[in-house]
């Protein structure tokens, strides 16, 4: 540098620049850029402007603009919106008993049919039984796939129905409260009941019954609030 020569302190933070009048380094804070400042050289004491570095543009091919590129392509992809979870209820978890009388049915039904199949009613009546109960289990497992809780970097959003679709969401940085019951059987067979509401709202914004592993959810959206 022909003026002035600057660098930047990993431990002090500040700048030395070369007093153009008698070469003397002087140490300033980087907010004096473009400010009057006098020489701390007793016989100098002469007063010089402090300029701000000047930058110059790198050849795309340069190391430096390749590894400058990368590092801002890594950086948007990590402030981009990710999604860490997606949970739905379960069939058994919800309806315990009601699932356990469908298979039941189902199973009863399917020996009937296997037992009269030389009488026709018996025959149409066990298939007819078990038919029921299979077509009871998949509206359950229908609403269950259509029915999710997903967690991403950002939010936490509700999703459920079928035909018509609704959505609740609620910001992890918005969060003002969660809940998680569980009772004996939910956590014997590792479900549970989650709610979670924002500073915004009385009522709870999303309140799921029945969810797989409730408390891995919880623990994810506190890990990122």
């Amino acid at each position: 540098m022909t003026d002035s020569e600057t660098y930047t302190s990993d431990t002090t933070r500040t700048l030395a620049y070369e007093c153009p009048h008698c070469g003397t380094a002087n140490t300033v804070d980087p907010g004096a850029i473009g400010e009057l400042v006098t020489c701390v050289n007793d016989n100098c004491g002469q007063v010089f402007k402090i300029d701000a570095p000047a930058g110059h543009l790198l050849r795309d091919d340069d190391p430096k603009a390749v590894e400058a590129r990368d590092h801002h392509r890594n950086t948007s992809v990590s402030q981009a919106e990710q999604e860490l979870c997606t949970v739905h209820p379960a069939i058994f978890g919800n309806h315990p008993f009601s699932f356990l009388g469908c298979l039941l049915v189902v199973i009863g039904g399917i020996v009937a049919a296997v037992m009269g199949r030389d009488e026709l009613i018996q025959l149409y009546s066990g298939l007819t039984l078990a038919l029921a109960g299979v077509l009871i289990l998949s509206y359950w497992w229908l609403q269950t796939r259509f029915r999710s809780v997903t967690v991403t970097s950002k939010r936490t959003l509700y999703t459920q129905g079928i035909f018509s679709k609704q959505t609740s969401e609620v910001q992890h940085d918005d969060v003002r409260n969660m809940q998680v019951n569980q009772s004996f059987f939910d956590r014997l067979v590792g479900v549970g009941h989650i709610a979670i509401s924002s500073s915004g709202q009385d009522d709870m914004e999303i309140d799921v019954r029945g969810l797989k592993s409730p408390q891995r959810v919880i623990d994810i959206i506190r890990e990122y609030q």
